[in-house]
């Protein structure tokens, strides 16, 4: 039986929470994603997903395509870019971190991840809180937050990175969208 063709630039997307077994995937896309982001020890994505309040992953073609990681406010964690957003605002879920492989970029991936995660955890706060690299420069990613309604809330220097911090408030309207 033969169905219609299907669009190779939309896959169909499946999400969901990680497993142990996906780490290996997460950490090469994580890598990938170097400078756009930190490099991080596969012990340090252990740390994320015991103490994350949402990890998931994307699926599509039958592989991990992307991630994302949000933390509540009260976590235990020692980024100054979390430390900022804290001492700042009380209600917001923080995205540490999203990212696609390559293989997979504008195919909607990190947008459904998004809305998956304000879905999920939008209900127990406010705002969606990320920064995004000002230097060295991430466009693509300050475009994308854009698009979401996220606005400017300050930025910090930190010498080898400079971040802006923007908040977006919640739910998601696809208005914005």
């Amino acid at each position: 039986m033969q169905g219609e063709p299907r669009d190779r630039s939309r896959p169909r997307v499946r999400i969901r929470d990680l497993v142990q077994r996906d780490l290996a995937a997460v950490h090469t896309i994580n890598e990938e994603a170097v400078p756009a982001m930190n490099s991080l020890a596969l012990e340090r994505l252990a740390w994320f997903a015991r103490e994350a309040v949402y990890f998931r992953v994307a699926e599509a073609d039958s592989q991990i395509a992307g991630f994302l990681i949000c933390l509540a406010p009260e976590a235990p964690y020692d980024s100054p870019n979390f430390g900022w957003l804290r001492d700042r605002f009380t209600d917001f879920l923080y995205i540490d971190r999203v990212a696609v492989s390559s293989r997979f970029h504008r195919r909607g991936i990190a947008s459904a991840l998004y809305l998956d995660a304000a879905a999920t955890e939008g209900r127990h706060c406010r705002l969606l809180a990320a920064e995004v690299n000002l230097r060295p420069a991430n466009p693509e990613s300050l475009r994308f937050h854009q698009h979401f309604g996220f606005k400017p809330v300050g930025s910090q220097d930190h010498g080898y990175v400079e971040v802006q911090y923007m908040v977006c408030p919640l739910p998601l309207e696809p208005a914005r969208l």
